[in-house]
């Protein structure tokens, strides 16, 4: 058996890269050569692989798990292939993921060498590939969130929309106060007023 070993930092939690790893149909999407994957039920799935240019193709099911934490899955026929991936939490809500790849190579590859060389390169590529996928979907998940209507948020809106919004630490302009509602000098100057028209007559 020859035997890959690499590992990545990846910013999600844990828990999103397990899951994303819990479905086949996502490893198309970060996983190097393959050529086809077509799930067959919720842990198992028919793959075709290009490994070092030569064709392997088998079914494979999930066989062992841990949420958020490891992760197995195996050929069940064909060549015997298998990946490990441990999941460990970081900080800030990072993750690292370390993958181990084994494959029975002797009828894919002409020399063990040249095996572990193609499986190293491989598994580098998957992993970029996997730190991608995940952090991109993590973004989009993020973007599209709906913005949660407060009471304050819905009267902004109500009064911007009616034109009743004014700027910060601003008051709205104040028009001459209603009839029957005047201010003490104001009544002081009509009742002048009053008595300048009186002396006319």
């Amino acid at each position: 058996m020859s035997t890959a070993r690499e590992s990545i930092e990846v910013a999600v939690p844990a828990g999103v890269a397990y899951e994303q790893l819990t479905h086949f149909e996502n490893y198309p999407q970060f996983m190097s050569g393959v050529m086809s994957m077509a799930p067959i039920d919720a842990s198992t799935a028919h793959m075709v692989l290009d490994i070092g240019g030569n064709r392997a193709e088998f079914d494979a099911r999930i066989t062992e798990t841990r949420p958020g934490e490891f992760l197995c899955w195996e050929a069940l026929d064909g060549p015997q292939v298998s990946e490990a991936l441990r999941l460990e939490p970081m900080a800030d809500g990072m993750t690292r993921v370390i993958a181990e790849l084994q494959i029975d190579a002797r009828e894919l590859m002409p020399t063990e060498q040249h095996a572990v060389e193609v499986l190293n390169r491989r598994l580098k590529a998957d992993l970029k590939g996997f730190k991608r996928f995940c952090e991109e979907a993590a973004t989009k998940t993020t973007v599209n969130r709906p913005v949660t209507a407060t009471p304050a948020t819905i009267a902004r809106g109500i009064a911007s929309a009616s034109g009743l919004t004014h700027a910060t630490n601003e008051r709205p302009p104040q028009g001459p106060p209603a009839a029957g509602n005047l201010g003490p000098m104001q009544h002081a100057l009509n009742r002048d007023a009053a008595r300048t028209k009186q002396t006319r007559f």
